[in-house]
């Protein structure tokens, strides 16, 4: 899995209104879908704040001379790499609500 899922508008919304209204005699709006989809438009919404936590320092130590010299690289390199890590691990949450959310029925039976 590569880069950042779809959208949530790429998924069916909760039932709500009319349309829960209208479902069938025995079968409800499931509220874990609505959690999860909540979750996910709200973490989708925000991750990239989460991508660009190290982006301020990046700049700072790559665009000054104040800090030069072997140790200046090997701490630039390691800050860079760990903002790779970030950038996978904020895809990882994403693909992971994203996974479960589409794998989650939006209509249960009986009383949810």
């Amino acid at each position: 899995m590569a880069g950042a899922p779809p959208p949530p508008a790429s998924l069916p919304p909760p039932l709500s209104g009319d349309a829960a209204l209208k479902l069938p005699p025995g079968q409800t709006p499931n509220p874990r879908y609505q959690e999860l989809y909540q979750a996910y438009q709200d973490a989708y919404g925000s991750i990239d704040q989460l991508r660009r936590a190290l982006d301020a320092p990046a700049k700072t130590l790559g665009g000054t001379d104040a800090w030069l010299g072997p140790e200046a690289r090997t701490w630039g390199g390691e800050l860079s790499a760990h903002q790779q890590t970030l950038r996978g691990a904020a895809d990882k949450i994403l693909w992971d609500i994203y996974t479960v959310l589409a794998s989650t029925q939006r209509v249960t039976t009986g009383t949810a």
